[in-house]
């Protein structure tokens, strides 16, 4: 199940994972800094627990008319990949409770035009679009996405088993996506597939088997590791790793790759059976486990 926060800004409903949300303050109830030199859509700084947060009107970076519903204005703190930032809302309604099955993801030209849309979820009766807040915060402080910057990678040394080895990514941020599949492109990594959730990977790797099955070789000696966000439309990360141990191979390599790692997420990580964690966007890291997993070089050898 995932929890979807549902509010309101310029009188639409949108959501955001749940899980992304560290408090809920009544706007009246903070003081805000305007720092110069700012992106457009950062309204200022506030001090939350002795920490300086961004606050970003999210209203004004998805060209919203504002109508003036300032009685209920709330702040909301996030905190994923490493960072805490803040939106203003006109007001949140209520958290919901959803099956990932019932999210549907954006069609693959609209996600490529408008990547600040994870997909949409019906609620009693209204669609509500559910936004990407990795790709908006990446958007607006590029050096919390530099990480996916392929040209980092280029000093890196080359492993010629890299070429051969065939990495499954799923991953519903159609930005990380691509970038990722661009840094493990420029590392060598030629036979990687990346895929827009856990359902469809899924779907991949059970036909990937059938294939195998029918040559007489084991899925491990078509597909070397999969690699996967955790909260996704369709199919979480949890359930694919759970199924994947159960259904295609417990021996089949899954490392998670998510933005909100912790101790408990990663508790979570170890029940259902993967190998391995890491947190966004820790790709040197992430890079190094792939190497490890996938091709059976340790992370020192992959650092030297």
């Amino acid at each position: 199940m995932a929890e979807v926060a549902e509010f309101l800004l310029g009188g639409q409903s949108f959501g955001i994972n749940g899980s992304k949300i560290k408090q809920l303050v009544p706007y009246d109830g903070i003081e805000v800094t305007k720092p110069p030199f700012n992106h457009p859509s950062i309204t200022g700084v506030f001090v939350f627990r002795g920490q300086t947060v961004p606050l970003i009107d999210l209203s004004s970076y998805l060209g919203l008319t504002d109508i003036g519903q300032t009685e209920r204005r709330v702040v909301v703190v996030t905190e994923f990949n490493e960072m805490t930032t803040a939106f203003v809302a006109d007001k949140v309604n209520r958290i919901h409770r959803k099956a990932w099955a019932e999210f549907k993801p954006m069609d693959t030209f609209l996600a490529s035009n408008a990547p600040q849309i994870l997909g949409s979820i019906t609620i009693e009766e209204r669609e509500i679009l559910v936004l990407d807040l990795e790709q908006i915060v990446g958007e607006i402080f590029p050096a919390t996405v530099s990480n996916y910057d392929e040209t980092a990678f280029a000093d890196r040394p080359k492993l010629d088993s890299r070429s051969e080895a065939v990495v499954f990514f799923a991953e519903d941020s159609y930005i990380i996506r691509s970038q990722l599949a661009k840094v493990l492109a420029s590392i060598g990594y030629a036979q990687l597939q990346a895929f827009e959730n856990g359902k469809v990977c899924l779907e991949a790797i059970r036909s990937l088997k059938a294939e195998a099955e029918a040559a007489g070789q084991a899925i491990t000696e078509r597909l070397q590791l999969v690699v996967t966000d955790i909260e996704m439309p369709q199919m979480d990360g949890m359930v694919l790793c759970r199924t994947l141990k159960a259904e295609i191979d417990p021996k089949l390599p899954v490392l998670m790759f998510s933005s909100l790692i912790n101790e408990q997420v990663a508790k979570k990580c170890q029940d259902a059976g993967a190998d391995a964690w890491v947190s966004k966007p820790q790709t040197d890291k992430l890079v190094n486990l792939i190497d490890q997993l996938a091709l059976g070089v340790e992370i020192a050898a992959a650092e030297a």
